[in-house]
């Protein structure tokens, strides 16, 4: 049952990649066609020639820029999703998240939880101190994006909740002391080993 939607989104991202490898390709184009007619027309010592390359030089920055921050960032973050959360916070939970910082931007990309888990659950626990709680057996999804922030990658999990996916995205806290993420990948590893999509790596974390 959850093989279709897995397929139906594959689909979905590549054709948006594809849509923006051809917008990038053809704003390239239309600036290297540009710059031959205006070589060709104006003087390479004229002022006006200096401020044409410049002005436009910008203009494909920020086309470019715009095109990639539409296919990794505007629906990177999971929205309106409804979580049912309750005030009772378990002990000895063991935090796998951090907030790294990046100017505001993280709060984009980000899901606005922390997040943690034990020997059977996974939790959310949102800013006003509120938990939800997701048995790991119901995670579907634990993988690695493509964003990173400050040297972490932000992974996600996604979890099937009363027959609706949940999608949570985090960057991990893991480091030479701290081994939580890597104890939670472990686990969910040996409880379903088909649903972690990325590989562990040092080198890529």
């Amino acid at each position: 049952m959850n093989s279709r939607p897995k397929r139906e989104s594959g689909t979905k991202n590549g054709s948006k990649q594809k849509t923006m490898i051809k917008r990038v390709i053809l704003t390239i184009l239309l600036y290297a066609i540009f710059l031959v007619g205006i070589t060709l027309t104006m003087s390479s010592m004229d002022n006006h020639y200096l401020i044409a390359i410049v002005i436009s030089s910008f203009v494909v920055a920020f086309l470019i820029g715009r095109e990639v921050y539409k296919k990794y960032f505007l629906d990177f973050k999971p929205k309106r999703q409804n979580i049912n959360y309750n005030n009772f916070v378990p002990n000895d939970l063991i935090r796998i998240s951090t907030k790294p910082f990046l100017f505001g931007l993280e709060k984009k990309l980000l899901s606005d939880d922390e997040f943690y888990f034990d020997n059977e659950n996974f939790y959310a626990i949102n800013q006003e101190n509120k938990t939800a709680k997701f048995d790991l057996k119901n995670i579907t999804e634990l993988s690695r994006t493509d964003v990173n922030i400050n040297n972490r990658t932000i992974w996600q999990v996604k979890i099937n909740a009363e027959n609706k996916e949940l999608v949570f995205k985090f960057a991990h806290n893991y480091t030479i002391w701290n081994k939580s993420f890597l104890n939670f990948y472990n686990r969910i590893k040996t409880l379903n080993p088909s649903v972690v999509k990325s590989k562990w790596s040092l080198w890529r974390m």
